[in-house]
């Protein structure tokens, strides 16, 4: 009986974050790059020694939205945007929101600077007011009206288990490597965004099957704490 109580709860405590990602994918089902958390029974099935991951995101490709902004970038393919946060630590995105900082750098919405295979990416402080058009071809090559600049840095993460979200859906990599991606496995699309991979009605379904599971684990506490209640009873009568 106390087996079945334990059991009870542990399955409470599981529903609560299973709701809990459910709520913070459909909070974020508008922000550009998000993707959406996984179900933990999820990751029970794909993994046999069924450890708990709270990170473990599902990396399905959203849609692209255009928006004939010249700096909006977005991948089409597997693949990341690299940038420097401002203590110099990588961190890889597909939220390809970026600005022109005020000193002329490529930037995204925290004002980590974008990289380019030659570091950081400089537009020129004075990039608008020349009325210079920014061009960037599928395989991220940057051309400031004629001019070649520098090619994104795109990279490629095969163990995307150890990636950690961070702020602005950005992401760091806890542990592992992370190669150049050869440009025929992926595009760049400028003027684009890829929007979240949320699918609300997947998720709606999702916490309706999840709160009904967190009812009857409620009951079952209940049911078992009556009966031990009532077990108790009997013994103080005797």
């Amino acid at each position: 009986m106390v087996n079945g109580l334990e059991s009870a709860s542990r399955s409470l405590s599981l529903n609560e974050k299973k709701i809990g990602s459910i709520v913070n994918n459909l909070a974020n089902i508008n922000s550009t790059g998000y993707k959406r958390e996984l179900p933990f029974e999820q990751l029970i099935l794909n993994n046999e020694e069924m450890t708990v991951r709270s990170n473990i995101l599902d990396f399905t490709q959203g849609e692209l939205v255009q928006t004939d902004n010249p700096l909006d970038l977005a991948i089409s393919g597997d693949a990341f945007f690299v940038i420097e946060n401002n203590n110099g630590d990588i961190q890889f995105t597909r939220n390809g929101k970026f600005n022109l900082s005020e000193d002329g750098y490529l930037v995204d919405a925290l004002g980590n600077k974008v990289l380019g295979e030659n570091g950081e990416v400089l537009l020129q402080e004075d990039f608008w007011q020349k009325n210079r058009s920014i061009n960037i071809s599928l395989d991220g090559e940057i051309f400031i009206g004629e001019e070649y600049l520098d090619r994104l840095k795109i990279v490629k993460i095969d163990e995307k288990t150890n990636l950690i979200r961070t702020g602005n859906n950005n992401y760091r990599l806890a542990n592992g490597f992370f190669d150049s991606a050869d440009p025929e496995e992926y595009q760049v699309a400028q003027g684009y965004l890829e929007s979240s991979n949320v699918n609300p009605i997947v998720e709606m379904e999702e916490m309706i099957r999840i709160s009904k599971e967190y009812e009857s684990a409620q009951k079952m506490i209940q049911y078992l704490d009556e009966i031990m209640g009532k077990a108790n009873e009997i013994g103080n009568v005797k």
